[in-house]
């Protein structure tokens, strides 16, 4: 990979093709590689000793401390709320993170964690930073990667896990088939592919920009029979809340969660905290519509939201 220097210049045509403006860095950078897939544009990017990845403008996954709590608060909720965690499925797991979460339970038997992007599925395997910083968990002898469309696979098998953990991009104006995996019809099969008693966890966005977003995401669950409880990661000196729900077979009070094992982030305390939520995103409960096939719910919240399209 060929390495150089590159000091911000806002508004450059060659870097924005790779970085989003939104997702500008601060100070000097090294871009360590500058990647075209069949399906995204990936620049790979250090900065003070971490790696980002981004894939279509934005962060994709870092091996910086947020990602570390980003991913405690995506798996640790759902492996505490399943009744069993012997099968997982992660999809959008291609940097490892998630699946370096999940595999320190002991009771994990199986985790298949699936990209679209084989590059990025490579990167998360074979990237010397990236794997320090997943402790190889993509090449973990009880961990099953593969390169398909998430729906796509859940449609043409007949298997169950416990746990499922849905980290996938924002669906935007130029990736409109990303609605698919947030669509009640998804979510109905998603439950028929979730064992009794099972869990899944999915991100939605963050709190300060698009509460109607998590609500969305949250109506839409529960159209498709599930019982959901959304929840939200705020560290006091960041920015952003990241925003999740927890959706589950049967109902769940967040009281009688618990941590089942040691994490950087996470206790028994902050993991209850979290389904405390604040005034500004509880107010926005009833603005969720339901997400199908066929409409453009979730791309007219983002496009709304960040770059001002009604």
């Amino acid at each position: 990979m060929s390495k150089y220097r590159y000091s911000k210049v806002s508004g450059d045509a060659s870097i924005r093709e790779y970085i989003s403006l939104e997702e500008d860095i601060d100070g000097e950078y090294t871009i360590v590689s500058k990647l075209n897939t069949p399906l995204h544009k990936i620049a790979i990017v250090e900065q003070e000793g971490n790696l980002l990845v981004y894939s279509g403008g934005y962060v994709m996954f870092s091996t910086t401390d947020d990602e570390d709590r980003y991913s405690e608060a995506m798996v640790h909720i759902a492996m505490a709320a399943a009744a069993k965690r012997k099968r997982v499925l992660i999809i959008g797991g291609g940097g490892g993170i998630t699946t370096r979460e999940a595999l320190r339970y002991s009771d994990v038997r199986k985790i298949t964690t699936l990209d679209l992007d084989e590059v990025i599925m490579k990167i998360g395997k074979k990237l010397e930073p990236v794997v320090a910083f997943n402790k190889g968990s993509l090449n973990h002898d009880k961990v099953k990667t593969v390169n398909e469309d998430g729906r796509k696979f859940l449609e043409e098998t007949d298997k169950k896990w416990d746990v499922i953990i849905l980290d996938l991009p924002e669906p935007s104006r130029k990736s409109v088939e990303v609605s698919r995996l947030y669509s009640v019809e998804f979510y109905s099969l998603l439950k028929e592919r979730l064992n009794p008693g099972g869990a899944i966890s999915i991100a939605c966005s963050n709190g300060d920009s698009t509460p109607q977003y998590l609500w969305s995401i949250y109506a839409t669950l529960r159209d498709a029979g599930f019982h959901v409880l959304p929840y939200y990661y705020l560290e006091e000196d960041d920015a952003d809340d990241w925003l999740y729900c927890l959706a589950t077979t049967s109902e769940v009070n967040p009281n009688d969660l618990s941590m089942v094992v040691s994490t950087k982030n996470l206790t028994t305390e902050r993991l209850r905290q979290m389904f405390d939520l604040p005034y500004y995103l509880n107010i926005a409960k009833n603005t969720g519509k339901i997400q199908t096939d066929d409409n453009t719910v979730l791309v007219d919240i983002i496009d709304k939201a960040y770059y001002n399209f009604e």
